[in-house]
């Protein structure tokens, strides 16, 4: 999720008051107002090196120009220096006209190194990562081998490679994630927004926060293509083609995947185009975060998607970064995206919405945009808990009966009583489809429990317990293979669950693959500490 670039660009005001108490002083001292403000446009335009550079010049020149503290302080917040940032931002202070808007920033940049002064850094050719090590070790491996792939696909697409190391740090509460991100708790359970890019680094939260997980692998390439659409065009482009483009491209870390709109969101473009009702580009701004509604969010991103969709069909990659490059080169949007399809702007976003009203989406009733509640959570969801996210009140009676009767041993019974929800559910309940799917499986009704786990699964990718009961439907059944590949997706969204690991450690052992047995087996005591 891309935000408006927020930084204390008060100084820039502050800087312009203090050039009338500099008159009678020293030339250097005009140099650095010139020097500082062409610094700060760096930072905005995320520059980070060359803001660096003016810094350090400036550092060199007038070490003790509060000014000059203050905006390397700034910098070294950017390069994620965070004491460094704070023992110039406290030297800055000093000047009375700095403490009233500097204060702020301080308190801010402290309030986050409560956090980030506790975290371990790995770094490797292109990026360094950094996590708090007691709570999230067992993200590294993934997560760089993810970035990794990342950084070639997306380099290769958009044709821009970040020349130094990139930053992404994993925050471990909500209350962090909230300072760090500038948005409220309300915005992100809103929204859905787990992630964001900003401050010149990749920032996520930990998939530990959500009860299953999410699916945090291709949300870390989402936010890093935002930072090489940053980098690359000097933070000039707008939220939907920033947005768009992140949707489009953020499973390219993943061979062989083509982008294509999840069910869910498919349904609500299905809906919007019933209705004649869609997110304007305009609404879209500033941010993603900032719509009222969660349905309003996915639909904004649905949107954003097909409109990438529909310029990567006019012209491939070469197109997307004809455009990007346009907008580098100081073309607005509108005569970027004209130039590369040869086509006034207004043209093209009819020819969008007539393209779009022409494609059969499917309409899905009853299919939702699940919840994200940012919390700390125990590893395995319960029964109590699943029930309580059906929102049906029929279903969710039944369901408490079927898991009364699914304790007891009594699986037909249970069976009769969750088919029962199932319907009440509109046949649309990830939560009452486990429930259901897994009764068939202890009454060895496999072939019921694959087809109803097959439409869950495509319905609801991100919901990990689906992946979870198909792994143990194939372990039955003696599919090895399957079973394995199913919940190797599984651990992409809940590398915390333990029985994923156990599950894949028996698997591997079967197999005859006794070194990544091992390895799950080590992630199963890492999870254990």
């Amino acid at each position: 999720m891309k935000r408006i670039f927020i930084t204390s660009v008060f100084i820039v005001t502050v800087i312009t008051s203090f050039v009338y108490k500099v008159i009678a002083q020293e030339e250097k001292f005009f140099d650095a107002i010139g020097e500082i403000t062409y610094g700060e446009e760096c930072l905005q335009s995320w520059q980070v090196e060359e803001a660096s550079a003016v810094a350090d010049k400036l550092l060199l020149t007038a070490p003790e120009n509060p000014y000059v503290c203050f905006f390397a302080g700034e910098v070294r917040f950017y390069e994620g220096n965070y004491e460094e940032s704070l023992s110039f931002l406290k030297e800055a202070l000093k000047e009375p006209d700095i403490v009233q808007e500097g204060q702020k920033f301080y308190d801010f940049v402290e309030k986050i190194y409560q956090t980030t002064g506790k975290f371990k850094e790995v770094k490797t050719e292109h990026f360094l990562f950094r996590y708090v090590e007691e709570k999230d070790a067992i993200l590294v491996d993934y997560a760089l081998d993810t970035l990794e792939k990342a950084y070639d696909a997306i380099g290769n697409d958009l044709n821009y490679f970040p020349a130094k190391p990139v930053l992404v740090e994993v925050f471990p509460d909500a209350e962090s994630f909230c300072t760090i991100s500038t948005l409220t708790k309300d915005e992100i359970e809103t929204s859905g927004t787990v992630a964001i890019c900003l401050f010149n680094r990749v920032i996520i939260t930990s998939p530990r926060l959500l009860p299953r997980g999410y699916q945090w692998l291709d949300t870390l390439t989402h936010e890093y293509v935002h930072y090489v659409i940053m980098k690359k065009t000097y933070n000039r482009v707008p939220i939907w083609l920033h947005e768009g483009i992140a949707k489009f491209e953020e499973r390219r870390w993943l061979e062989g995947v083509t982008p294509t709109l999840p069910v869910s969101l498919e349904s609500l473009m299905a809906e919007a185009i019933e209705k004649d009702y869609f997110i304007t580009f305009g609404q879209m701004h500033p941010s993603l975060a900032k719509l009222k509604k969660k349905e309003d969010t996915a639909l904004a991103f649905a949107e954003v998607f097909t409109v990438i969709d529909y310029l990567f069909n006019q012209g491939g990659y070469p197109l997307l970064v004809s455009i990007l490059d346009g907008i580098k080169n100081g073309k607005s949007t509108e005569d970027a995206v004209s130039s590369a399809i040869e086509i006034p702007f207004v043209d093209f976003e009819k020819n969008w919405l007539q393209d779009l009203k022409q494609k059969k989406f499917r309409r899905i009733h009853g299919i939702q945009i699940l919840p994200t509640k940012l919390k700390e959570s125990s590893t395995i969801v319960d029964d109590m808990e699943s029930v309580a996210e059906i929102e049906v009140k029929d279903a969710k009676k039944y369901a408490i009966l079927g898991d009364l009767l699914r304790h007891e041993g009594l699986h037909n019974a249970a069976i009769i009583e969750y088919e029962k929800a199932f319907r009440k559910a509109g046949h649309i309940s990830p939560q009452i489809q486990n429930k259901l799917a897994m009764s068939y499986i202890m009454d060895t009704q496999y072939a019921k429990a694959e087809e109803i786990l097959k439409v869950a699964l495509e319905y609801y990718p991100e919901y990990t317990t689906t992946y979870i009961s198909l792994g143990e439907l194939y372990q039955r059944k003696g599919e090895y293979a399957a079973a394995l590949e199913i919940l190797s997706q599984a651990n992409r969204i809940n590398p915390f669950n333990p029985i994923i690991h156990k599950n894949l450690a028996l698997l591997y052992d079967k197999l005859g693959r006794k070194e990544d047995a091992a390895g799950e087996l080590r992630r199963l005591m890492l999870l254990s500490k």
